[in-house]
């Protein structure tokens, strides 16, 4: 007795078969519960842990510590948490990545379980402001930075922590009509005004 052949009967199952699986991985896509929760909603739970976020916009990668140990490294415009923070006061430090140069700080008052934010903002600039009546060199450490006319201020950007020597002459005869030390300890803006 010859077999009948059921090519086309195979070929309907074959293909019912790949709709069938297309439906359900579709339906396991949108359905949520088989992966497992959202980090976010995790994070956003568990209120038996006090956390500090840290945040990083200073324009370069800088290693995160608190009280005095290492935590991690941030990027640029990246966000991290610390984590099982104690109910303490914490000490906390943020050092461009490899060296001991410290850009920021801050001290926490942890006293309950809940989340901290910390946000570090770009380096310190200086505004220097002109009231002396005549267009204005502008020198700091040394180095010239620019002219700046009477009556108008312009910034020196991103100076580093430490002290520095601030000198103006008048762009007419580089006489110096004024100077001044400014010690950058805070991760804050400043001001200079000559009169």
């Amino acid at each position: 007795m010859r077999r009948m052949k059921t090519k086309g009967t195979n070929q309907l199952f074959g293909v019912g078969i790949f709709i069938l699986i297309g439906i359900l991985v579709f339906a396991l896509v949108g359905c949520e519960s088989i992966f497992g929760p959202k980090a976010e909603e995790e994070d956003s739970s568990d209120d038996s842990e006090a956390r500090i976020i840290v945040t990083n916009n200073y324009d370069e990668s800088l290693d995160i510590y608190m009280d005095g140990m290492f935590q991690f490294v941030l990027a640029d415009e990246e966000s991290d948490k610390i984590r099982n923070v104690a109910l303490d006061e914490h000490d906390l430090e943020a050092k461009l990545t490899g060296t001991s140069t410290v850009v920021d700080s801050e001290t926490f008052d942890v006293t309950t379980y809940t989340d901290y934010a910390w946000t570090i903002d770009d380096a310190p600039d200086i505004n220097v402001i002109n009231n002396y009546g005549v267009t204005l060199k502008i020198f700091m450490d040394g180095n010239y930075q620019f002219d700046v006319v009477d009556e108008e201020d312009r910034w020196i950007m991103n100076v580093s922590f430490g002290e520095h020597f601030l000198k103006a002459t008048k762009a007419s005869d580089d006489k110096e009509v004024a100077s001044t030390t400014l010690n950058i300890a805070a991760n804050k803006d400043y001001t200079w005004t000559i009169d």
